[in-house]
C-alpha cells in the first residue's frame, strides 16, 4: 500500500477518534460474542468450495468497509465510496482472501458506534456459513442439522426475528433510500452480494456431491462477478431468498426469513450512516438501536409492528 494511503488513513482515523470521543459515543458495550455452532461439518465449504468460500469472505470485508467509510466521510463523499471505497472492496473479492477477515480491524469506528447492531449481523452471518457449510457437507441428515443449528442461533439475545416483515415499510422510514440513491455503484454491489447468497442454496441442496455442487454455483459465481463488473443499478430493491432460492424457502422459512430480514437491516443501516436527517453521530446510533430494538430482534417479537401474516406482502 502506497506510504500516501497509509497516511491519509491513519488521519482519518485520528480525526473520527478525536470526533467520536467528542460525541460521547465512546462508552464501552459488553463484547458478549458467542462461539459458533462446533460440528463435525464446520469449515465444509471452504476445506470443499474454496471458490465459493472465498467470494463470502469479500462480501464480510465489503460491508463494513462501507460502513466505516460512510461513518468517517459524512456520507456525503461521493468518489470516496463510489469510487475509493468500491475499489478497495473490489480489490479484495478480487484477491480471493482465504480466511474471514477482521471486520473489527476493517470498521473500528463502526464497531464502537454500534457494536451491538455489528453482533448482530455477525451472528447471522454464522448462521449463513452454518447452513453453507452443511449442505456442502456428506452430513445424511442435512434437515436435523439445520434444526440444530437455528435452534442454537435463536436462543442468542442477538437473533433476528425469523417472522416474515413488512419490508416495504422498513423501506419507508423518512431517511430510507438515501444510500441507494446517492451510491448507486456501491448499493448494486451490495446487492449483488446479496443475489450470490441466496441464489446458490437451491443448486447446493439439490446437486447429489461435491463434484456437482462445484459445477451448479458456478454459472451463479459468473453472474455474480458479471454483476460485480457491471453494478445492476436498475434493480429496485435488494434479492429475495424465496426468489432466487424457492426450494429453500419452502423447506426451511424460518431461515429464508432471517436472511432477508438481516439483508434488510443491511439497507437500513447503510441509509442511516449516510442520511443527513440524522446529522450527528449520537442520531445514527440511537436510530441504529431503535430500529434492530424494535423491529429486527426476535426479542421484540410480541410487540413488532413490523410482522406480516402472508407471505407476498413485503416486496415492491
Amino acid at each position: 500500500m502506497p506510504i500516501t494511503t497509509i497516511i491519509r488513513s491513519l488521519a482519518l482515523v485520528t480525526s473520527a477518534a478525536i470526533a467520536f470521543s467528542s460525541a460521547g459515543c465512546g462508552q464501552f458495550e459488553p463484547r458478549d460474542k458467542r462461539f459458533y455452532y462446533r460440528a463435525l461439518w464446520n469449515f465444509s465449504l471452504r476445506e470443499d468450495l474454496a471458490e465459493l468460500d472465498s467470494e463470502f469472505n469479500g462480501v464480510d470485508f465489503g460491508h463494513s468497509n462501507l460502513y466505516e467509510n460512510l461513518l468517517l466521510t459524512g456520507g456525503r463523499d461521493v468518489p470516496a465510496i463510489e469510487e475509493r471505497a468500491r475499489k478497495e472492496t473490489l480489490a479484495f473479492i478480487a484477491s480471493k482472501p482465504r480466511l474471514n477477515p477482521n471486520e473489527e480491524a476493517i470498521a473500528p469506528t463502526y464497531m464502537k458506534l454500534a457494536w451491538r447492531a455489528q453482533n448482530t449481523f455477525d451472528e447471522a452471518h454464522a448462521l449463513h456459513r452454518a447452513t453453507y457449510d452443511i449442505a456442502v457437507s456428506d452430513e445424511p441428515d442435512k434437515d436435523r442439522a439445520i434444526r440444530n443449528v437455528l435452534a442454537y442461533y435463536k436462543d442468542s439475545a442477538y437473533a433476528i426475528t425469523s417472522k416474515l416483515l413488512d419490508h416495504r415499510r422498513l423501506d419507508g422510514f423518512p431517511y430510507s433510500k438515501t444510500f441507494r440513491q446517492r451510491f448507486p455503484l456501491f448499493n448494486a454491489t451490495i446487492w449483488s452480494y446479496h443475489y450470490l447468497q441466496v441464489a446458490v442454496y437451491d443448486p447446493l441442496l439439490a446437486a447429489p456431491d461435491l463434484p456437482a455442487k462445484t459445477q451448479a454455483v458456478r454459472p451463479i459465481l459468473a453472474t455474480y462477478r458479471r454483476y460485480l463488473d457491471v453494478p445492476p443499478v436498475d434493480w429496485t430493491f435488494m434479492p429475495l431468498t424465496a426468489e432466487l432460492s424457492p426450494q429453500f424457502a419452502a423447506r426451511y422459512p424460518e431461515l429464508a426469513h432471517i436472511f432477508d430480514n438481516l439483508h434488510m437491516l443491511h439497507d437500513n443501516i447503510s441509509d442511516i450512516l449516510a442520511s443527513e436527517r440524522l446529522p450527528t453521530w449520537e442520531s445514527k446510533r440511537a436510530e441504529i438501536y431503535r430500529l434492530v430494538n424494535t423491529y429486527y430482534l426476535a426479542a421484540a417479537d410480541a410487540t413488532n409492528p413490523m410482522i406480516l401474516s402472508t407471505e407476498g406482502a413485503h416486496h415492491h
